[in-house]
């Protein structure tokens, strides 16, 4: 695709298709950008070309318009019933030889990137089957705006939902007095309401979080996961603290803005500083 167009339909992206919002995959990748070692960027920016981070960042969700990448969607998120554990879901993925969620699409773009034959022909094979053609003519580029994009996403608790709700997106709340669904609110309500762009949301989430960098680059995915699972239960657990009388939707305005920024900001800066760590210990 040429690199003027792909950048042009990035950026003009219907913000109905993001998960995290834009700019949400957009402060993730910014983040992580800044924290990439000497090596590591010089290999993310020969994969990027003339592009940026931030812009392939929302490539996986502007693709989701293309019926030959719908093999990808199930790869945005993950499934995790409250009767089960995340080792209970990889179990039963593992019977299966297709890549069923976010946690083994993170897990496939990792080995990609790493160089490893049998991922890079799975990929290559897939995208053949399905007559699309890989991200500025680069497997590389594929694989890292996909793995910067998946790190995002299992960062954001309504991604590793429930089924009976579909992540949140079948529940109905007020939120500033509009109609909107729960997982929208965590996608871009909380990010958008701040009235902020990308890389001024990156830098304050930086400067909150930077102390607390170290502690969790060396964490592991199954770690990210079930710290998304344990919040999810929080945003479940507070949903009807306020309720509008009319309506009797959860009523969600600046006491939610309140409490759930801070810990918007903090997944959205773990995101990035563990793309980045992976990245530095992939690329020395």
């Amino acid at each position: 695709m040429n690199t003027r167009l792909l950048t042009l339909l990035i950026f003009l992206l219907p913000q109905f298709l993001l998960a995290w919002g834009a700019n949400g995959h957009r402060v993730v990748a910014q983040i992580c950008y800044d924290n990439l070692s000497p090596s590591a960027r010089a290999s993310v920016n020969a994969a990027m070309g003339d592009n940026y981070l931030a812009q392939l960042a929302t490539w996986p969700d502007y693709i989701k318009a293309e019926s030959g990448w719908d093999f990808t969607q199930s790869w945005h998120y993950m499934t995790i019933q409250p009767d089960m554990t995340l080792s209970d879901v990889v179990n039963d993925n593992n019977t299966r030889s297709k890549i069923d969620d976010v946690h083994e699409g993170i897990e496939l773009m990792l080995a990609i990137l790493k160089g490893e034959p049998e991922a890079r022909q799975q990929m290559t094979e897939l995208m053949q089957k399905n007559k699309v053609e890989p991200l500025a003519g680069s497997l590389d580029a594929t694989a890292l705006a996909f793995l910067i994009h998946f790190i995002g996403d299992v960062h954001q608790p309504m991604h590793v939902g429930k089924n009976r709700d579909r992540g949140g997106n079948s529940i109905t709340v007020l939120y500033f007095g509009e109609r909107k669904n729960l997982h929208s609110v965590w996608d871009s309500g909380i990010i958008e309401q701040e009235r902020l762009s990308y890389t001024e949301f990156a830098a304050f989430a930086n400067i909150h979080f930077r102390s607390h960098k170290t502690e969790c680059e060396d964490d592991s995915l199954s770690t990210w996961i079930n710290e998304s699972v344990a919040l999810r239960e929080r945003i479940y657990n507070t949903l009807y603290d306020n309720t509008d009388r009319e309506t009797g939707l959860p009523s969600l305005s600046w006491d939610y803005q309140h409490d759930f920024l801070p810990i918007v900001e903090e997944r959205l800066a773990a995101a990035g500083y563990r793309a980045a760590a992976m990245l530095n210990k992939i690329f020395k």
